[in-house]
């Protein structure tokens, strides 16, 4: 399958509480804040200005910077059209000098710039960039959420795996839900596991309605349906019957090849670790 390039599929964000920051032992550990018991924020740098919030969203893509700090930086680029799930909306493309977290380091990282305000408000703190997985995936991280902690480095063989299909910038997954099977995208930032509207259409004695939700990201506000699916497994790995969501379409398409996001806390995990150089996609 021919993998697309994707403008951009930005993190779901609501409004929660935080929790505490546990302190990370090692030089390759960087320690986080959870909030809503998903959305993970940590400090990093970019250029001279320090003690940024970075959102850690593997569905950005490419990763956004807030427009305050692209005015600090004085950075400026062109203009083009982003792609947030079915709306374009107009961003303009820079380059961020000297992006830091942790031990990892791009010296140039392309970026677009909007207003994060909408993930403030949300989240109750400030977020000053979102940091997808074109800056993430230069090599192996896990993501350890009972201990809020990233560790840099070669992830746990004892971890469930499954591979997945690398693009510029971004992982996808497959799922089979009966026989169809549909492309995921891998996506930190959101809480759930979402398909588009079209994705789900051939196979509806999967898909039981439960409700419908109101949810919040750059483009502003969204409606999508709660179902329960059945049928389904991730690789080989079988889902067993979990409520997902569907975001209906609105007059745009989605990303072309991609039929939804996994929110990686959907996989209810401690630990879940991303392996670029074998493209696997591992937990526990």
């Amino acid at each position: 399958m021919t993998r697309p390039m994707v403008a951009a599929v930005i993190a779901i964000v609501f409004s929660l509480t935080s929790r505490a920051v546990l302190a990370a032992d090692g030089a390759n550990e960087v320690s986080f804040k959870l909030y809503r018991e998903y959305a993970i924020v940590v400090r990093g740098s970019i250029g001279n200005v320090k003690n940024l919030n970075f959102l850690l969203d593997t569905g950005a893509v490419p990763s956004v910077l807030d427009r305050r700090i692209a005015q600090k930086l004085h950075l400026t680029g062109s203009v083009e059209k982003l792609s947030v799930f079915t709306q374009n909306l107009d961003t303009e493309r820079v380059i961020a000098p000297d992006v830091q977290l942790g031990p990892q380091h791009v010296k140039a990282l392309p970026v677009v710039v909007r207003d994060l305000s909408f993930a403030e408000k949300a989240l109750g703190t400030r977020v000053d960039a979102m940091i997808g997985f074109d800056f993430l995936g230069q090599g192996p991280f896990t993501i350890d959420y009972q201990f809020k902690m990233i560790a840099f480095g070669p992830i746990d063989s004892s971890l469930v795996a499954i591979p997945y299909q690398a693009g510029p910038g971004y992982a996808v997954v497959e799922m089979k839900i009966q026989q169809q099977k549909l492309f995921l995208l891998v996506d930190t930032g959101a809480s759930n596991l979402v398909l588009f509207a079209g994705a789900t259409r051939d196979c509806p004695d999967a898909i039981q309605n439960v409700g419908a939700q109101t949810w919040s990201n750059m483009g502003g506000e969204i409606r999508v349906k709660q179902v329960q699916l059945r049928e389904a497994y991730l690789g080989s790995v079988p889902w067993g019957s979990r409520n997902v969501f569907i975001l209906d379409d609105t007059g745009s398409s989605p990303p072309a090849g991609l039929d939804g996001l996994l929110g990686t806390v959907s996989l209810t995990a401690r630990r879940v670790g991303f392996d670029p150089e074998q493209k696997t996609l591992a937990w526990d």
